[in-house]
């Protein structure tokens, strides 16, 4: 597997482009397209989240259509909390794009990003299309990430090449998200996905969002086994960041897959699709590092290591919960290293293990052995490890065979100060 350029435009057969639709008042892009010059098969993945955005809705709806050609992403408008005028402006974004590059309307996907509560300009958007549509190119796979940026600081995206058989495989990835970070998705067809959507009142909740992510491949892969593989990759990726600890009305994730690398389909999961999900579960996992590093106001990133946990879950759990630890993050943002707060984030995670066997490593150096404070403990050595842009942290549980990571990043005084204005 390699690192290559490009984007989401990378893969075979991916077109891209972004343009300023004027829904963002800073004037900057708004408006993104992906498309496949093939017909093509797509998974998502949605937030659970049950107050969900109007695009989630329409995306699930057309994800039952067996091909897809088209993704269409908004930002600087959630389209959430607008009831049926919401999701009615979803579905005519993909009947712009349908109309537009002759296809029906259920082979288009939509995502919408920003602040919840506001109706979309849809009249703005409907005027941009043409530009957009004109603007596609397989180069421009930066505009595609800079287009769907709300508060983001930087463009995220990757791409990777495998090798399966003969064939190289290519898979390219673009994601946003700063703020309202804690995504816990889940693939369409997943017994938790089918949640009962919060109607359709109009109601105005103040905020911003959110986690999207969008990845395209040239595998030739069913439908079913890209579902499965995006439902691994995640697991492990976007599923385990944490910003600020808030979930996402519109967090998703989509990959679509148009077989131009002429593989030898994927519809089991033999030698290929373990290839395949291990390249995606880099990919994912490259980007969610990107969307935690750059979390609003964020000054320092922070990795969190859980090791020798009963199970998985218990390990994710305990991981997932001192991510979000406000005490934590505040104590790393001031080069504090009070990792007492690391141990009571761990004990009230839910999960049941000795804490008289536990360690706690700050860097390479032990503050905690089998539950005691290490005496002698280098405070000087502690800070500085603090004082780095890369804090990690480890918990031994020393209980099981089982591990997590998860990422986030500290919080700062501009963290507060973007979110105490963000709509105003």
């Amino acid at each position: 597997m390699i690192v290559v350029k490009g984007g989401v435009t990378a893969p075979k057969g991916f077109l891209a482009s972004g343009v300023k639709a004027g829904i963002k008042r800073s004037g900057r892009a708004d408006l993104a397209l992906l498309y496949s010059e093939v017909p093509a098969v797509a998974a998502a993945a949605f937030t659970t989240n049950r107050f969900q955005a109007s695009p989630i809705k329409v995306s699930r709806i057309h994800l039952k259509n067996k091909e897809h050609q088209a993704i269409i992403v908004n930002s600087g408008n959630a389209n959430c909390a607008n009831g049926r005028i919401g999701d009615r402006d979803a579905l005519k974004m993909t009947e712009f794009i349908g109309k537009a590059l002759l296809l029906d309307n259920r082979e288009v996907l939509v995502a919408s990003t920003g602040i919840i509560g506001v109706y979309l300009p849809l009249e703005k958007i409907e005027k941009a299309v043409p530009e957009l549509i004109e603007g596609l190119s397989g180069t421009k796979g930066a505009c595609f990430a800079g287009a769907i940026m709300t508060t983001d600081t930087m463009k995220k995206e990757l791409a990777v090449k495998v090798k399966l058989g003969k064939a190289a495989v290519t898979i390219g990835g673009a994601c946003k998200g700063v703020g309202m970070i804690y995504p816990d998705m889940k693939t369409e067809g997943h017994p938790s996905a089918s949640l009962r959507i919060v109607p359709s009142k109009r109601k105005r909740v103040e905020g911003h969002a959110t986690m999207l992510c969008f990845i395209s491949t040239d595998a030739a892969i069913t439908k079913r086994m890209l579902g499965a593989s995006l439902d691994e990759a995640i697991g492990g990726s976007f599923n385990m960041i944490s910003v600020d600890g808030d979930m996402s009305t519109n967090d998703s994730c989509f990959i679509i897959a148009n077989g131009l690398a002429e593989n030898r389909e994927i519809n089991d999961k033999g030698g290929d699709y373990r290839k395949f999900t291990k390249a995606l579960k880099f990919v994912t996992g490259e980007l969610a590092k990107q969307l935690a590093r750059d979390g609003e106001g964020a000054t320092k990133f922070i990795e969190i290591s859980v090791t020798g946990a009963k199970s998985e879950l218990d390990a994710k759990a305990i991981a997932r919960k001192i991510s979000t630890s406000n005490l934590l993050k505040c104590a790393v943002c001031g080069e504090d290293p009070n990792w007492g707060r690391i141990v009571a984030a761990a004990g009230s995670s839910g999960v049941s293990f000795d804490p008289d066997k536990v360690d706690l490593y700050l860097g390479s150096l032990k503050a905690l052995s089998n539950g005691m404070s290490v005496k002698g403990l280098d405070k000087d050595k502690a800070h500085k490890l603090f004082t780095k842009r890369d804090v990690y942290i480890k918990v031994d549980l020393k209980s099981g065979l089982h591990k997590a990571t998860a990422w986030t990043c500290d919080f700062s005084r501009e963290y507060v100060a973007i979110n105490s204005k963000y709509s105003t």
